[in-house]
């Protein structure tokens, strides 16, 4: 008989009731763990034919909190698929932006498999960390965009398996600005919406959205095409009128930072004008919304004198196996199986990612959709994420500049001292 067996990990799934069939604790930092048990898979074989050999395969998997359930329907499918294969599986919910960091760290009790962003394949297999994915894998790649297949390749070999373009863009409530008024920042702060209202929200607090003003104002990380680590120019002239605008807009009381959430609370609750995030939003807002939500690019800000266009991070979620899994042809088959055209499209209708795979985002369904439209056009207004090694010495002096902009701990007075040491922390190289 072949079984299948999940373990499903995470605060989501407190209240899944407990089954037998000797099914383990999962092993996850900061999760709470719940135990799960699939129906059997496959029927015993006649006893007068020769059994079919079958490998028990152990595989951890790290999703973020959102994808646990369809993971595990997907799993489940896939097992349903493989007879060669008799299947216990782990799933724990761990981020995209957690997942390469923690694999670094100990890569033994790390999942077999995990979201790792494009921006960050490069630093890990550099390091070792991650298995080529080589099975099953021509057909899907013959589906891939040249810039997504770019991303994940490394010295010929493709290191993970892309399924969604990943940035963000704007969503607006057509209650309050028009088509016209959405492409300018400053158009959109210079109306009032009286008290209780805002007009805009970001999270200059987070360094994934933080560098859309100094990108966009014409500033550089690592360089032009972002593979020299010595080169930061976010305290040069244009870094400096990118840093005052972010300070004007925090002292605004027009302006809300999204932090913990409260951007989108208000956004869906109608106090709220417009609000940047992702296509992870579409759902939730469609539900709150209806007719009155809009998607656009992000818009353009005056910073230096002139209306510059605000430029993101752009890069792909993909799926990545780690080097030494026990398992690397079923892991690397899962992996490839979790990004098919089947379960991007699952992932499309029931998350909001936008599959990156061409049969499906040229579909005539996807083409419809407004918020595919918006995160199409915002990726080719963004600039590459970097995937350089010295990338990991960016996001935390990042943040912290952030917050002491938006807590008053920065200000006009001392900013160029603090984009000073900025550079000096990003660009900085550790020594032995």
């Amino acid at each position: 008989m072949k079984k299948a067996v999940a373990l499903l990990t995470g605060a989501m799934l407190a209240t899944v009731s407990l089954a037998g069939c000797g099914a383990q604790n999962a092993e996850s930092a900061n999760t709470t763990t719940t135990t799960t048990t699939t129906t059997a898979s496959a029927d015993a074989q006649s006893t007068d034919a020769p059994a079919a050999e079958v490998q028990d395969v152990t595989l951890k998997i790290w999703v973020p909190e959102e994808e646990v359930e369809i993971t595990d329907n997907m799993v489940k499918k896939f097992d349903e698929m493989h007879d060669e294969f008799n299947i216990t599986y782990e799933i724990a919910v761990v981020g995209i932006d957690e997942a390469p960091a923690l694999v670094e760290t100990d890569a033994d009790t790390a999942a077999d498999i995990f979201y790792v962003p494009s921006g960050g394949v490069l630093d890990m297999s550099n390091k070792g960390l991650l298995l080529p994915i080589t099975k099953d894998m021509d057909a899907l790649a013959a589906d891939l965009p040249e810039s997504a297949l770019n991303s994940v390749t490394v010295n010929g070999l493709v290191q993970a398996v892309p399924f969604s373009p990943n940035t963000y863009f704007m969503y607006y409530n057509k209650d309050f600005y028009t088509e016209e008024e959405i492409k300018s920042l400053d158009t959109m702060m210079a109306k009032d919406f009286g008290e209780g209202m805002w007009n805009f929200s970001t999270e200059m607090t987070n360094s994934w959205y933080a560098e859309s003003f100094f990108l966009g104002n014409g500033c550089t990380l690592f360089g032009p095409d972002g593979t020299d680590a010595s080169e930061c120019s976010f305290n040069n002239e244009k870094g400096l009128a990118a840093a005052n605008y972010m300070i004007d807009l925090a002292n605004n009381p027009k302006y809300l930072e999204n932090v913990d959430g409260v951007g989108g609370s208000a956004f869906k609750d109608g106090k709220l004008g417009a609000i940047t995030t992702g296509a992870w939003s579409a759902i939730d807002f469609k539900e709150s919304l209806g007719d009155k939500l809009g998607a656009a690019p992000l818009p353009t800000a005056n910073m230096s004198g002139t209306d510059a266009q605000l430029s993101n991070f752009v890069d792909f979620k993909t799926i990545g196996v780690k080097s030494n899994t026990a398992f690397p042809l079923a892991a690397q088959q899962l992996a490839v199986y979790l990004a098919s055209p089947e379960n991007c499209l699952i992932r499309y209708k029931e998350q909001g990612d936008v599959p990156v795979l061409i049969s499906l985002s040229e579909s005539a369904e996807v083409q419809a959709d407004f918020v595919a439209g918006a995160l199409s056009e915002q990726a080719a207004l963004a600039t590459s994420q970097p995937s350089i090694s010295q990338m990991g010495s960016y996001w935390d002096p990042m943040k912290a500049l952030g917050d002491g902009i938006y807590y008053g701990e920065v200000t006009k007075d001392n900013i160029q001292e603090q984009l000073d040491a900025l550079v000096d922390s990003i660009t900085a190289t550790l020594t032995e």
